[in-house]
């Protein structure tokens, strides 16, 4: 009877349930490890040959299947990997290799580098490594998959589809070269790089298909030249994405955004920073305020930044970076820069119309409110009015006008105070006229008057003249 209880009893069905329910879950992910390590172990090595020299060349020949590297070891300068239509690449590869020096990928397809891939010691026998991807695909590269005693690393041609949080670290005090040059990169998490120091990093012609998240480069130092040149990112670039403790030389160029979010670019500069004939897209007010001078700066000059024939468009936060946003609303926004920089600025494109309401009326003539564009501004650029629409249907640049003249002909009918000062003084110069006016046709009537009174008539005063004599003479005396 207690047996039959039990087993009406729910909760006996609950426990028995979550017990197997457990136990099939542990067989389930123990068969996928092995199914793993099974399918690992079956991939078609790669056949290595070194031919008596320290030389190895691996190549698959262009086999359309999957293969993976074998463990190199052995003395060993250079290792030529090639010709692999997909490839996967073990940890810990070249963990047995002595005096390596340089590993090259040439037409590698589907590349998998798993964590430590392209690992090697740094206290080994080997040298600071090189490694080279050349019109390689890579599929996927774990984390900590390049690490360890790299000096260069370089991408030219091919993609990336996805790379995992600190894929390429180093702990070399300082690496010499990054560049990647021709490269399509699908996605990247954040702090794919992080924190390792580089003499000189390029970035060029790179296609970056999704977004760069935030610290997707974290904490870099660059100890030459930070080169970013005719790259193209076709998604956002979000806040804080590119971070960099130092950089001697900062250099943006040709280089075309969608948007920038907030302070997208952080970066200390101390020698030189130039940024020139890039598009940046939807652009916030404090897309560049991260730029700053480095302590180590200590010219009595402040540091010039160059800010030369860019584009942006000012957007509104929260609004959708792809959407072409011409909405009367969405004025142009000043920039703001750290003061410790000498700014100069040439040929700035506002892709917005400009507003006169952002003028200051209390003075005459009207001056933009923001100092910025009252300091810049024979040097900004907007569209003139009416030529939005105009650029819609041709698909073509309208032509540009600086702001000092926008605003004399653009806000010169909206400008009142200059015609009602001047009507006033008018105004009470003719009042002061007819004033003084009849004032002088008082003051002359005044003086007619007065001589009316003192002055005789001329018969008058003969006749009296007469008579006066005749009486001195005594003619009129007579004796009664």
């Amino acid at each position: 009877m207690r047996n039959i209880r039990n087993l009406k009893d729910p909760t006996v069905w609950t426990k028995w349930m979550h017990h197997h329910l457990r136990f099939l879950l542990i067989i389930i992910i123990l068969l996928s490890l092995f199914a793993t390590a099974q399918v690992t172990a079956e991939l078609t090595k790669v056949s290595c040959s070194s031919g008596g020299s320290t030389t190895m060349t691996c190549d698959c020949n262009n086999y359309d299947q999957p293969m993976v590297l074998p463990f190199l070891h052995g003395d060993v300068s250079l290792v030529e990997i090639r010709h692999c239509p997909d490839l996967t690449v073990e940890s810990n590869c070249l963990g047995d290799t002595i005096g390596l020096r340089k590993v090259t990928f040439t037409q590698v397809g589907k590349l998998v580098l798993r964590q430590s891939a392209l690992s090697v010691p740094r206290y080994a026998s080997n040298k600071a490594l090189i490694v080279e991807f050349e019109q390689t695909n890579i599929k996927l590269i774990e984390s900590h998959a390049i690490t360890g005693n790299i000096e260069e690393i370089s991408f030219v041609g091919g993609r990336i589809d996805e790379m995992k949080p600190f894929g390429f670290t180093t702990t070399k005090n300082s690496a010499i070269l990054l560049k990647m040059d021709g490269v399509t990169i699908q996605h990247i998490e954040s702090q794919a790089f992080k924190k390792f120091a580089v003499e000189q990093m390029s970035i060029a012609n790179c296609q970056f298909l999704s977004d760069v998240p935030t610290r997707a480069f974290y904490e870099l130092e660059v100890l030459n030249e930070l080169s970013l040149r005719g790259n193209h990112f076709h998604q956002e670039v979000h806040s804080h994405a590119l971070s960099f403790k130092l950089v001697s030389k900062l250099s943006l160029s040709e280089n075309q955004f969608v948007a920038v979010d907030g302070e997208w670019l952080e970066a200390q500069i101390r020698d030189a920073i130039t940024l020139r004939g890039n598009d940046f897209g939807a652009t916030s007010e404090i897309a560049f305020r991260s730029l700053t001078v480095h302590r180590s700066y200590q010219l009595s000059e402040r540091l010039e930044l160059r800010f030369h024939n860019n584009t942006l468009r000012s957007s509104r936060p929260g609004a959708d970076p792809k959407a072409n946003d011409d909405e009367p609303g969405t004025q142009a926004q000043p920039l703001r820069f750290d003061e410790r920089f000498a700014l100069s600025i040439r040929e700035l494109r506002y892709d917005n119309p400009w507003s006169c309401d952002q003028l200051d009326r209390n003075v005459e003539p009207p001056l933009p409110k923001a100092e910025f564009f009252r300091v810049h501004s024979d040097q900004l650029m907007f569209q003139p009015p009416g030529q939005q629409s105009d650029r819609q249907q041709q698909q073509q640049a309208p032509p540009l006008m600086p702001l000092r003249l926008l605003i004399s002909d653009q806000c010169r009918e909206q400008s009142y105070m200059a015609y009602i000062v001047a009507g006033s003084v008018l105004l009470g110069l003719l009042l002061l006229l007819l004033i003084l006016g009849i004032c002088w046709r008082i003051v002359q009537r005044r003086r007619r008057r007065k001589l009316d009174v003192v002055q005789p008539e001329p018969r008058t005063y003969k006749e009296t003249q007469i008579v006066y004599q005749i009486e001195n003479a005594g003619l009129l005396k007579t004796d009664l």
